[in-house]
C-alpha cells in the first residue's frame, strides 16, 4: 500500500491520463438523454420503455462494483483501468451494432461491467498519487473530466445523430475508449502502490465492515439520493425539453453541453472549496448540506418551469451543485477509509449508480413533466438534504468532548 502522506508532488500528466477514462464515461452516460426520443422511435417503444438503455447500465454497475473491487484491488491500478476500458469499449460497440432493443441493452450491460472495473481504480489512483494538500483538486479533476466528456461529446453526438443515427455516437465512444485503454496500458507507468495481497475472505470482511461506520452509511445514502436527483432526472431532460419546448436533437446536444459546463464549474470550484475548508479545519459535511440544498431548489426549477431559459438555468445549477456535492463526498471517503479506500469508493460508486438506476425507473412510471414527476424529482433532492443533515449532526456529535 501507499499513503498519500508519502507523496510530495502530484504527477498531473499521469492524473490526466487516468482521468481521461471518465471523459468517455461522461460522454456515454449523458449521451442517452438527447438520443432517447430517437431510440424510442427507432424501436417503436415509449420513452419510459426506452429509458432501459440508461438505467440498465447504472443497475449493472451498481450491483457489480463492490464485488469487482475485491478482485481489482489485487492488481495495479493501471492493469484494472486498461482492462476495464477494453471491456467497456467492447460493450459500447455491441450497443452500437445490435439490431434489437434487448441486444442493445445487453451491450450496455457489458459496458457497465467494464466501467465497474475501471471506475474505482481511477478515483483511487487520483487520491493515492496526489500530494496531501491537493487531494481535493485531484478528485475534482476526475469529476471535471467526466463533465468535459459531456461538454464535448454530447453536442457532437446530438449533431451526428440528427444527420445520421444514434448508433454512430456509440460507435465513436467505443473507438475513443479503445484508444484510451491502449494509452493507459502503454504510458501510465509504474506505481508506488503495492497491490493488495490479502485473501478474498479477508478483503470481503474489510469491505463489508465499512458499513458498520454510521458516517459511511449516511454519506453513501446522501450520494444515492443526490444521483437520483440529478442524473436520473436528467435521463428524461431531452424528452422533457423536446415535448415542452420543441427542441430538436442537435439543440438537445447543446443543452447537454450547457449542463456539462455547470458540472465542470461545480467540480472545479467545489474541489478548491474542499481543500480550503479542510485547511481551516471546517466542516465538509456542512459544505455538502449547502450543496444539497442548492441542488434541490434548482432541480425543481428545471423540471417545473414553463420558461425555457429558467429551465436551462435550473439544469445547469443542479449539476454544478451536484458535481461539487459528489466531489466533496469522494474526498471525504478517501480520508476516512484509509487502506480500504478502494472498497469505500467501489461501494460509493455502487450507491451513485444505484441511485441513478432506481431514480430513472421510478421517474419513468410518472407521466413526463407532470406534477408527480416534478414532486418525485424534488423529493429525491429533499432526501439528499435529510441524509446530509444527519451526517453533519452525527459528525458534530462525534467531535463533541
Amino acid at each position: 500500500m501507499i499513503s498519500t502522506s508519502m507523496v510530495t508532488a502530484t504527477p498531473w500528466p499521469k492524473q490526466r491520463l487516468a482521468a481521461s477514462l471518465f471523459l468517455v464515461l461522461g460522454m456515454d452516460m449523458f449521451m442517452v438523454s438527447p438520443l432517447l426520443p430517437q431510440i424510442s422511435a427507432g424501436f417503436g417503444v415509449s420513452i419510459g420503455e426506452a429509458s432501459v438503455v440508461a438505467w440498465s447500465f447504472s443497475l449493472v454497475y451498481a450491483l457489480l462494483s463492490p464485488a469487482v473491487a475485491l478482485i481489482t484491488n489485487r492488481f495495479t491500478r493501471r492493469s484494472a483501468m486498461w482492462f476495464g476500458a477494453a471491456v467497456f469499449s467492447t460493450g459500447v460497440l455491441g450497443a452500437a451494432l445490435m439490431p434489437t432493443l434487448g441486444l442493445v441493452v445487453a451491450g450496455r450491460a457489458l459496458a457497465a461491467v467494464g466501467a465497474s472495473i475501471m471506475g474505482p481504480p481511477v478515483w483511487s489512483f487520483a487520491t493515492e498519487t496526489a500530494a496531501p494538500h491537493e487531494v481535493g483538486k485531484a478528485v475534482a479533476g476526475v469529476a471535471a473530466t467526466f463533465a468535459a466528456g459531456q461538454i464535448v461529446g454530447v453536442p457532437l453526438g446530438g449533431l451526428v445523430a440528427s444527420f445520421a443515427s444514434w448508433r454512430w455516437t456509440f460507435l465513436a465512444i467505443s473507438v475513443i475508449g479503445a484508444v484510451l485503454a491502449a494509452l493507459i496500458g502503454l504510458r501510465l507507468g509504474k506505481e508506488a502502490r503495492i497491490p493488495e495481497k490479502v485473501g478474498i475472505t479477508e478483503a470481503f470482511a474489510d469491505s463489508l465492515n465499512l458499513w458498520s461506520h454510521r458516517e459511511f452509511s449516511f454519506l453513501l445514502t446522501a450520494n444515492f439520493f443526490a444521483q437520483a436527483t440529478r442524473y436520473a432526472t436528467y435521463t428524461f431532460a431531452g424528452a422533457l425539453l423536446f415535448t415542452r419546448f420543441g427542441l430538436d436533437t442537435a439543440q438537445l446536444g447543446l443543452v447537454g453541453a450547457t449542463v456539462g459546463a455547470g458540472s465542470l464549474i461545480g467540480a472545479t470550484i467545489g474541489g478548491r472549496l474542499v481543500d480550503w475548508v479542510r485547511a481551516r479545519k471546517g466542516s465538509q459535511q456542512l459544505l455538502n448540506l449547502s450543496f444539497a440544498a442548492v441542488m434541490t431548489v434548482f432541480i425543481t426549477l428545471a423540471t417545473a418551469s414553463g420558461h425555457l431559459w429558467f429551465s436551462l438555468a435550473g439544469w445547469a445549477f443542479t449539476f454544478a451543485a451536484g458535481s461539487a456535492f459528489v466531489s466533496n463526498g469522494q474526498e471525504m471517503l478517501t480520508h476516512s477509509a484509509g487502506k480500504n479506500r478502494a472498497y469505500a469508493l467501489s461501494w460509493n460508486n455502487s450507491a451513485l449508480y444505484a441511485g441513478t438506476a432506481l431514480g430513472t425507473f421510478v421517474l419513468g412510471l410518472a407521466p413526463l413533466g407532470t406534477t408527480p414527476f416534478v414532486v418525485m424529482a424534488g423529493g429525491f433532492g429533499a432526501l439528499t438534504i435529510v441524509a446530509s443533515a444527519l451526517l453533519w449532526r452525527l459528525t458534530n456529535r462525534s467531535k463533541s468532548p
